[in-house]
Parts: structure tokens; sequence; C-alpha cells
């Protein structure tokens, strides 16, 4: 999927015309899913009380785990004592837990907790529903059709990096 046919009569400019075309809608739906107002409606479904920075970094951690927390600085672009604080309040709620790091003793890495991956799990069971009610007027054939080409996209960036 995604390939050209050899038959194809459409150009590089025409592929770059339409890749741009991607490029640009990728942006609006990268800067919904990422935006305060989208990141409340999950957190409302989902029925969890966290903040946008706890949400954040729950997500973060699940994705990436187990993690030092100076790494995930790193990733999101942060100081990581911007993180502490909401690593303090998701290792409260016991969404996360911290162990040793057995490469070096003196740091430590944090991983999502049993409740912390049900937590996880209602947040993006509440993250799919707004998806769903975005394209409630949409088939289930064009849907299938968005996740096939947006999987097969998924694909290339893992296996061509970003």
């Amino acid at each position: 999927m995604g390939r050209t046919s050899a038959g194809s009569s459409d150009g590089p400019d025409e592929q770059r015309k339409a890749s741009g075309e991607v490029a640009a809608a990728l942006a609006t739906v990268g800067n919904w899913m990422f935006s305060t107002a989208a990141r409340r409606r999950i957190m409302a479904a989902s029925g969890l009380e966290l903040s946008l920075g706890d949400y954040t970094l729950l997500a973060q951690i699940s994705q990436h785990a187990p993690v030092r927390l100076s790494v995930l600085a790193e990733l999101m672009e942060v100081d990581k004592s911007t993180l502490t604080p909401p690593a303090k309040r998701l290792e409260a709620r016991g969404f996360i837990v911290r162990e040793p790091d057995p490469a070096d003793a003196r740091a430590q890495l944090v991983s999502v907790s049993r409740a912390g991956k049900l937590a996880i799990r209602k947040l993006w069971q509440a993250r799919a529903d707004i998806v769903a009610e975005l394209m409630d007027d949409w088939s289930t054939a064009d849907i299938r059709s968005l996740a096939a080409n947006l999987a097969a996209f998924a694909e290339a960036i893992e296996r061509k990096g970003t």
C-alpha cells in the first residue's frame, strides 16, 4: 500500500503536490490532537481528573517506558525539572512506578503501573470516541481506508525514520 503503480501517469511534480496536501492535512490533525481543547475533551470524556501536564507525561511514559525522566525531557524538549512535579503526582496516584536503572543505580526508570495502564486505556478510548464523533457522517469504508493509509504512513515513519 502507498506505492505508485507501474502504470501511473503521475509524475514527480504531481506526487510532490499530493505529498504537500498530505503534509498540510497532517499539520491540521496534529494541531488538533495536541491542542489544549482536544486534550481537555479527552480528559473530560475519560472521567479522569488529570492536569494537561499529567496527561501528557503519562502518555509519554506509556509510549517510552521504562525510561528516565531526563530522556523524556529531551524527547519532549523541556527541562527535566518541569517533569518532576507531574511525575510525583502520577506516582502519588499510583499511575507510575519508579525503579532503579540497572545501567546506573543512581538513576531511576519510570513505568506505567497497572492503574496507569487502566487510565491510559480510558484516555485512548475517549480519544477514539471523539475521533469517531468527528467522522460520524463518514462511511465505514472511508474510515477503514483512512485507517489503512495512516497505518501505512506510520509504518513508513517507523521504517525510514523521522
